[in-house]
């Protein structure tokens, strides 16, 4: 009866885990037991780390701050969206845009669409060129394929491209050499909302796979509505033909819709975009020698959004005109501008050397290619194309035994903007095996992205001409420009697991990309102006971040994040307005996850947030907020399989408060998840 449900709801990819659980071959199940690589080598010890320079390194030689959240950290905080999660970063601000887009920043000026931060999984990019954001609801993995994530609190350009310009996220999802079995999980609460994953895992010889599919649905909040629908099927695995040979592959699907709108009136109206996305991501790695080892990749994204057009009548109402001229329009322009097709085609070889004791380094070249086409953000264009070339490297050096020093750079060049290269110079001094102080200076640049430079749409009226210009491309651009300074102190207690993480920082960017009002009387018929994307805004950042993680004991432990950040800038807008960014970022964020283990079977987390006040550039202004959630997980051992049952409950405290616009509120909201394991 359930599996009639889910194939009615999620359709029939999500029983493909499912028929494939049924051919399972129990022979396995009386092979050796392997020794395989698992997240508690991760997290004991010192935890080593990868996405900062490409090569693995002890968080103690680090050139930049990183947070590793866990997937037990994940359940403990009762996360239902991949966003979510990164409320647990100091400096990050994570939030609801509407009850169903999440949308993620690095220190702040975001708006709907935030694009300063490179997110990955397993390495490759999901950044979207043809929203110049991540669309999260669309990545092709869900937040049971998570096995950990590690985010680099600070410009990364210099091992992943201007994409990385304030930040870097890498998703790292579950090794089926690990997880050899079969899971199924159902979740139902606040929103009506019904989530079904089922996933797979299976080893053999020389290959080890993993298959998943996932269902969610919701009605979202009662106000709008913004409901949404999501499936994703995800398929990784190993094949390791040869001792020295090992490919990896990646496979995603996200199909769906989300009901989009500005929650800023109680009388707007939202309208569905429809998503289509899939990604192929290839991995070969060859150890050459002891010393040497080369890596070959390829990664192809796909994105389809289909938006529905407004009628000439809506059109009217939205620029403040009379409808009675509807007749004389053309119903072919949508309020919202989500519609369009993009591909991205990505081709890298890296190539790392351990020189000797003292030296190693990494070093590799890649090639990109952008294409995207939308009647709505690039006005008919047909297909606008971009050609990426880099060169990137990372040379580690220990001179002296407490001294490691990190020298490191991307150069990029872009067939849309200049050529540019982002360096960074760090130097850690370790006091210990466990603690060591951190200094660094970056110099990074953001090349402007493809929807940026290209961006052109307008209401069209029924002769095809226009009645109202609305954006304009501008190919004169250039690219962001950040510098960067950062002081970090590392110390961990390697017998229970306890850290502090401290970071002070001050960044200045320049030739910031923002909106800005060009006004030409007699080039447009209604209010004789457009928008173009300009150079208009600087910004200068000083703060402080802090982590403390205390382990008292495998049962008791308390994470605590805090973060500091006094912006100042100023970004003109066009018609001799200039807009102050003071209060366009909150000035404190803070985090608290408590994990309690009080018997074997039983888990109790709790989790607060706080962020003050802030002016949010497309938002608005928001009240400061702090939220509770709760969550108490129960494990039952049954024959030959185990059944965990939790219960989540966010903003346990029912203080409603408001994310991003103004009508978006969050309140409480409960939920109860069942997980069978077998």
């Amino acid at each position: 009866m359930i599996l009639d449900w889910i194939a009615k709801k999620a359709g029939p990819l999500a029983l493909i885990p499912f028929i494939v659980f049924t051919d399972v071959d129990n022979a396995s199940a009386n092979e050796p037991e392997q020794s395989n690589f698992t997240e508690e080598d991760i997290f004991i010890d010192i935890p080593q780390v990868f996405s900062a320079t490409r090569q693995t390194q002890k968080l103690t030689e680090a050139p930049a701050a990183i947070t590793i959240i866990s997937e037990h950290d994940i359940q403990a905080m009762g996360a239902l969206k991949i966003a979510d999660i990164l409320r647990m970063v100091p400096g990050m601000q994570s939030y609801h845009v509407i009850p169903n887009r999440t949308a993620a920043s690095y220190h702040g000026m975001a708006n709907d669409h935030p694009g300063r931060m490179e997110v990955m999984i397993n390495g490759h990019s999901v950044y979207l060129p043809l929203l110049s954001t991540v669309a999260w609801e669309t990545i092709g993995i869900s937040i049971e394929d998570i096995d950990h994530i590690e985010i680099v609190r600070g410009s990364n350009a210099a091992a992943y491209g201007s994409n990385a310009f304030l930040g870097a996220i890498n998703i790292v999802t579950k090794n089926p050499i690990s997880e050899d079995g079969n899971q199924l999980s159902l979740t139902m609460g606040a929103l009506n909302t019904k989530q079904v994953n089922l996933s797979h895992s299976e080893t053999s010889d020389a290959l080890a796979y993993r298959i998943s599919s996932h269902f969610e649905e919701n009605d979202g909040y009662h106000l709008y509505d913004d409901g949404a629908l999501n499936r994703v099927l995800n398929l990784s695995g190993t094949y390791t033909p040869t001792f020295t040979d090992t490919i990896d592959f990646n496979i995603g699907l996200s199909s769906g819709f989300v009901n989009l709108g500005q929650a800023d009136n109680p009388n707007n109206n939202f309208s569905p975009r429809k998503h289509q996305s899939n990604f192929q991501h290839i991995r070969w790695n060859r150890i050459i020698n002891d010393h040497n080892e080369m890596k070959i990749s390829f990664t192809h994204n796909y994105l389809n959004l289909d938006e529905k057009f407004t009628s000439a009548t809506e059109a009217l109402i939205h620029n403040g005109e009379n409808p009675a001229f509807a007749p004389l329009l053309a119903p072919i322009q949508p309020l919202g501008t989500e519609h369009g097709t993009m591909n991205l085609y990505d081709l890298e070889i890296e190539h790392r050397t351990q020189l000797n004791s003292h030296l190693s380094s990494v070093w590799g070249a890649g090639y990109r290619r952008e294409e995207a086409e939308s009647q709505t953000l690039l006005l008919n264009r047909g297909t606008i194309t971009e050609d990426k070339w880099r060169l990137f490297g990372n040379v580690q050096w220990n001179p002296i035994d407490p001294l490691s020093i990190n020298a490191g750079g991307m150069f990029e060049h872009t067939s849309m903007a200049a050529s540019h290269f982002s360096p960074r110079l760090a130097a850690n001094y370790t006091f210990s095996n466990s603690s060591s102080l951190r200094a660094s200076a970056t110099q990074a640049y953001r090349t402007p992205s493809l929807l940026e430079v290209n961006s052109s749409s307008a209401y069209i009226n029924s002769t095809g001409g226009y009645f109202d210009l609305i954006t304009q491309p501008n190919t004169d651009l250039k690219p962001e420009r950040l510098r960067s300074y950062e002081l970090g102190y590392f110390q961990q207690w390697p017998q229970n697991g306890s850290l502090i993480d401290i970071r002070v920082f001050n960044e200045r960017v320049s030739n910031g990309v923002d909106s800005f009002y060009f006004s030409t009387a007699g080039v447009d018929d209604l209010n004789d102006g457009y928008r173009i994307s300009a150079n208009s805004a600087t910004w200068h950042n000083i703060g402080a971040e802090f982590q403390f993680k205390l382990k008292l004991s495998p049962e008791f432990s308390m994470l605590t994040n805090y973060s500091y950040l006094n912006s100042k800038g100023v970004r003109d807008r066009g018609s001799k307005l200039l807009d102050g960014l003071e209060d366009r970022t909150p000035m404190h964020t803070a985090s608290m996850l408590i994990q309690w283990a009080p018997t074997p079977n039983l888990k109790i987390g709790a989790a607060q947030y706080f962020t003050s006040s802030a002016k949010w550039l497309e938002g608005g202004y928001r009240e400061q907020y702090r939220r509770t959630d709760l969550t108490i997980k129960n494990t039952f051992q049954l024959q030959g399989s185990t059944l965990n049952a939790q219960l989540i409950v966010q903003n346990l405290l029912d203080q409603p408060y408001q994310e991003f616009y103004e009508y978006n509120v969050f309140d409480r909201r409960a939920y109860l998840q069942l997980q069978l394991e077998f």
